[in-house]
């Protein structure tokens, strides 16, 4: 059986390029697409999400809120999507290219409520204001504890950026928290916001 994974040595840095994943369909195909990631325990989830959007034909570039590397590393980000991560704010500006969709997945309360406010302090909430300006496609998926998920200003801040045309794929409660939709829920959802 051939290997689908190869080692590239460059210099003395060392990457895995992974060539591996088995499409299902073409849905997604063309499409660019960006998951932010924000810095929760869900976030352990992206390496799936990403999969599943490849399976499909995505295209997708990573972006990581500054918390993210305290539950997952670049490296397993980098080989599920196939694209580096963009972890800080720099000179090519790539967190305000267009993107046909947004995904933040995980969603925290502190992100949710800096995007609700138009902050714009790091990689994910630059790249969600870029979106919410161009008034392009962007797909909230909130994980939480229900203690957060039940602070006075979730709502308003929810409404809010519905009302300036983001989506929500929310899921339902489980052991004290919202956790993250499963992979093949959330591409359906994607198909569904982009057709």
């Amino acid at each position: 059986m051939p290997s689908h994974s190869k080692i590239k040595k460059t210099g003395h840095h060392v990457s895995l390029a992974d060539t591996g994943v088995q499409k299902k369909s073409r849905r997604l195909e063309n499409r660019n697409l960006a998951l932010a990631v924000c810095g929760g325990i869900a976030a352990v989830e992206s390496v799936k999400i990403l999969r599943e959007l490849r399976r499909y034909g995505a295209k997708i570039t990573p972006f990581f809120t500054p918390h993210v590397i305290d539950f997952i590393t670049e490296l397993s980000v980098e080989w599920a999507a196939g694209e580096k991560v963009v972890t800080k704010m720099g000179a090519d500006v790539d967190h305000l290219d267009p993107f046909d969709l947004v995904i933040v997945a995980p969603v925290t309360l502190n992100t949710l409520s800096k995007s609700a406010l138009g902050l714009a302090d790091n990689p994910v909430t630059l790249l969600i204001a870029g979106q919410l300006g161009r008034k392009s496609p962007l797909l909230f998926v909130p994980t939480m504890n229900t203690q957060l998920l039940g602070h006075p200003l979730y709502l308003e801040y929810v409404t809010r950026l519905k009302g300036w045309g983001a989506e929500f794929l929310e899921s339902e409660e489980e052991e004290g928290r919202v956790k993250m939709a499963p992979p093949e829920r959330l591409v359906k959802r994607v198909i569904e916001v982009l057709s």
